[in-house]
């Protein structure tokens, strides 16, 4: 869980109306974010998935409130994401199957006070998301919990396993932090812990030398162009490239994973 010393107010631009939301803060609000707080996570696709393929990876909050008056419901999220963009690409944001919000969206670099968005759909690893809740109708947040968003990736190289993560803080220009305000509570940050989504990728096929996703003509190149040595093309691991290697590689021709 992300402890907070004291709670945030939220910030002037983002929209007038947050000024008001932001006019009163409990005078016991640090002792109820202690007990009171929203999970967010990162769920992406079950199964493996393969170069070139697009995924969604849902942004999903959690009640685990101890008490019912706080903890329960959100009216703004600040969320900061990290990812290797040698693997993902940010592709843009999905509705489909989310709570109703007044707005959800990156807020573009020429209103960006951080600095962290490059790009209106930022492209260098880490991208700062805002969701609002309808002005006076805070998003419900139960124990089993509610879709925000969804983030749209495209899988860009090989790898075994990609994560992509929510950080709590993360400094650019300005500093900024993972945020969830509270729905009863004006001004309340019960933020509580932050899971990420891990995406693996079906083992590569052996004959797969450039890990591209498929069997083809660069593979053949690379084998024949290291004929009779060791290292690249060596298939079936006898010290030399013959035509044995060239036999498998030919039997696994086309897509990896394909029948």
């Amino acid at each position: 869980m992300t402890t907070k010393s004291a709670p945030k107010t939220l910030m002037s631009h983002r929209c007038p109306q947050c000024l008001l939301l932001a006019a009163t803060i409990f005078a016991g609000s640090a002792m109820a974010h202690a007990q009171n707080v929203i999970d967010l996570s990162l769920v992406g696709p079950a199964g493996n998935v393969t170069v070139g393929q697009t995924i969604d990876v849902k942004l999903r909050a959690r009640s685990v409130s101890k008490k019912s008056f706080v903890g329960t419901s959100f009216v703004g999220i600040d969320c900061i994401l990290d990812w290797n963009p040698k693997q993902l690409k940010l592709m843009g944001l999905v509705t489909t199957g989310s709570v109703p919000l007044m707005a959800s969206y990156f807020p573009s670099p020429s209103v960006d006070y951080t600095g962290i968005n490059e790009f209106a759909v930022p492209r260098d690893g880490d991208a700062l998301y805002y969701a609002m809740a309808n002005f006076g109708s805070p998003v419900q947040v139960s124990k089993l919990g509610v879709q925000v968003t969804t983030f749209r990736f495209r899988i860009e190289s090989a790898f075994e396993s990609s994560s992509i993560n929510i950080l709590p803080t993360l400094t650019v220009t300005q500093p900024a932090d993972t945020v969830v305000f509270d729905g009863t509570v004006p001004g309340l940050d019960v933020l509580g812990a932050l899971y990420p989504a891990v995406i693996t990728q079906a083992p590569p096929c052996p004959s797969d030398i450039d890990h591209d996703g498929a069997v083809g003509g660069a593979d053949l190149a690379a084998l024949l162009g290291n004929w009779a040595n060791s290292g690249t093309g060596d298939l079936d691991g006898s010290g030399a490239v013959d035509g044995s290697d060239l036999a498998i590689l030919l039997g696994n021709w086309g897509a990896c994973g394909a029948s």
